[in-house]
């Protein structure tokens, strides 16, 4: 692990009452990996993607602007070593409810409108990590169809 990790780790595990999961860990890697993989698909990573990342993951884990920093650090380098979203989607697809696999496809669309943009790209990459994971066509189109109106597309 990256020391930012490390120093995330050590707070939290240091902390009285507070039970460190690594697999509850690597389950919000996996996600923030999934969603990183969105930003460089159309070819250049955006300020406003970086930012969209960074509340998503915030707001979704509840946690503070150093532990998204070193999640994000995290997800990275799960990019790097299990790259491929069928390893990543695989990691999460027991792991995860229904629900759950809902809420990642619509940040990840999110992440698709941050910058303004519709890559075919990025419509390819959230509509096969679904495929993977088990969500219906029909659901990725009504929750593409509900970011793109209120992301300002």
């Amino acid at each position: 692990m990256g020391s930012a990790v490390r120093n995330i780790w050590n707070k939290i595990s240091t902390t009285p009452g507070t039970a460190v999961d690594p697999a509850f860990w690597r389950h919000r890697a996996t996600v923030a990996a999934l969603l990183f993989k969105v930003m460089p698909i159309d070819g250049e990573i955006h300020v406003s993607e970086q930012a969209r990342l960074k509340r998503i993951l915030a707001d979704e884990f509840s946690i503070d602007d150093d532990e998204v920093d070193a999640l994000v650090y995290e997800a990275q380098l799960e990019v790097n070593v299990a790259g491929n979203i069928a390893e990543l989607s695989k990691n999460l697809k027991a792991a995860l409810t229904h629900k759950d696999k809902l809420n990642l496809i619509s940040h990840m669309w999110e992440m698709v409108f941050a910058d303004g943009r519709l890559h075919e790209y990025e419509l390819l990459l959230v509509e096969r990590v679904a495929l993977l994971l088990g969500v219906a066509p029909n659901e990725v189109t009504k929750m593409m169809n509900s970011e793109r109106s209120n992301s300002k597309f």
